[in-house]
């Protein structure tokens, strides 16, 4: 355990403590380039080439990695912004867009972590980067926003509700710095610990199941309508005939590239559908579900139409 004296050496203003960042930005930001180097193949790869299933999948490749791509990059620069800030009555932990607020009052205790096994973190788990969670014996469940090399450099933050782990090199000016504000910390306001999202992190669709799961629903039944479609086309006549009931039963010989736009129209609505319902759930929730609900219907509707469309082509 670290004691220190509760008198401060200087006056107590907001400290702000970074942990070592380079290793766990360098193996992120390089994960995030091999990613975006898999997406620019992809796009080369599908990019002018014909329709057909392995087109799609070179597509779907390109968006995984991209998507992958952006996670780490995220992530990359949640490490390069780490750090712990010491203020008068809180403890906030800053990592990338997020926000772990601690009163100063609830910290009950700190533990180096050279007195404890060596813990296990589920979560983000690279060199230079150890963020996530994790059973502590003596110490219990903990949040770690470490980026740790060695158990020695560990230092366990507990409070009255649960612990967190950091990575600390002065841990005697940081125990010295917690305490000497704990000393003037009124026990009677403790305050609660929560974490804050702040930029694209306090967007509310993150906390909202039912609308992330309404995007998924749309996304997976979007990708089912551009795999049917190239993976249909192949198949079909140069020339096909393309009905139309809600004009009378109207037909018309038509270029079999024109059925290729349901997939087109399927991928740009699910795009389009995603970025505005997006910014209306930050203002009204409701009206963001309905918009996600419908692009999700939409999508059924256009697989519908494919079905029936290469079915009579």
């Amino acid at each position: 355990m670290v004691h220190a004296g509760t008198h401060p050496r200087r006056e107590l203003t907001a400290t702000i403590v970074r942990p070592p960042r380079a290793m766990g930005v360098i193996i992120g930001g390089a994960f995030a380039a091999w990613a975006a180097a898999v997406a620019v193949i992809a796009v080369n790869i599908a990019w002018g080439a014909s329709p057909e299933f392995k087109t799609f999948l070179a597509w779907l490749v390109a968006a995984g990695a991209l998507l992958l791509a952006a996670l780490f990059a995220a992530w990359s620069y949640a490490v390069g912004s780490l750090a712990y800030v010491i203020r008068p009555d809180v403890l906030e932990i800053r990592w990338g867009w997020r926000r772990v607020v601690v009163p100063i009052a609830s910290i009950q205790r700190l533990v180096p972590g050279r007195t404890l096994d060596p813990p296990e973190v589920q979560g983000l788990n690279w060199w230079g980067c150890h963020v996530g969670s994790g059973d502590v014996k003596r110490v219990g469940y903990t949040l770690f926003y470490s980026t740790h090399a060695t158990p020695e450099e560990l230092l366990y933050v507990v409070t009255d509700g649960e612990a967190y782990g950091l990575t600390v090199q002065d841990q005697a000016a940081f125990a010295e710095a917690i305490q000497a504000r704990a000393a003037l910390a009124p026990v009677e306001e403790r305050g609660e610990q929560r974490s804050l999202g702040v930029g694209p992190a306090a967007l509310p669709l993150w906390q909202d199941r039912v609308a992330l799961w309404a995007v998924g629903i749309g996304g997976a039944l979007c990708a089912l309508v551009c795999g049917y479609v190239f993976a249909s086309y192949p198949s079909l006549p140069e020339v096909v005939e393309l009905s139309f009931p809600a004009l009378g039963g109207i037909v018309r010989v038509g270029d079999r590239s024109e059925l290729l736009d349901i997939a087109y129209l399927a991928a740009a609505i699910y795009a389009g559908n995603v970025v505005a319902g997006t910014a209306l759930h930050a203002f009204e929730r409701a009206a963001g579900l309905w918009l996600f609900a419908s692009g999700a219907l939409l999508q059924g509707v256009l697989l519908a139409a494919a079905l029936i469309a290469f079915a009579q082509a």
